[in-house]
């Protein structure tokens, strides 16, 4: 009695809605083909963002190391190694310059995990912000082997540029 009372209330619909089997198994199988079918194109992308991340946070730092140089009124050089970056002063062998916020106890600032640094010699920036030292930093994301180019002109200017290329475009 209770049960003819409950199905003949209004707005209650009966036992018989919902989805079939089917219908959730074709939904199943759709957005499988379409993620299997997206997934080598998001990997791709996700690949060249990382290495256009690196080479962005290397041109920051270039910059940052730029700045300084303005700031400070003398020569500040941006050493590096494979995993990380420096700033020191007047040449390559001065003493660190510890930028708040960037850089750890010994004064290195790190790049991010899956990132290596290669370079033709370290950026030394001028007082004006011009570059007595030209560089050329090479980022490899090191999973996928992409590289990008950070390029240091005469001018002070940093700019991003294919991993083939030695003048900023």
């Amino acid at each position: 009695m209770l049960r003819n009372l409950v199905s003949r209330m209004p707005g209650r619909r009966s036992s018989q809605a919902g989805y079939s089997l089917i219908e959730l198994v074709i939904t199943v199988g759709m957005i499988l083909v379409v993620t299997t079918w997206a997934l080598p194109s998001f990997l791709s992308y996700l690949r060249s963002a990382r290495a256009q991340s690196g080479a962005r946070l290397v041109s920051a730092y270039l910059n940052e190391g730029r700045q300084l140089a303005i700031k400070s009124n003398g020569p500040v050089c941006v050493a590096y190694t494979t995993s990380t970056m420096v700033f020191r002063t007047t040449n390559c062998a001065g003493a660190v310059i510890f930028a708040p916020g960037l850089s750890g106890t010994a004064g290195n600032i790190r790049l991010p995990d899956n990132i290596s640094l290669a370079s033709t010699a370290s950026a030394i920036f001028g007082q004006l912000g011009n570059a007595t030292t030209t560089a050329r930093y090479t980022v490899t994301d090191v999973p996928s082997g992409q590289t990008l180019r950070v390029i240091v002109s005469a001018s002070g200017r940093v700019c991003l540029a294919p991993a083939t290329a030695t003048v900023c475009p």
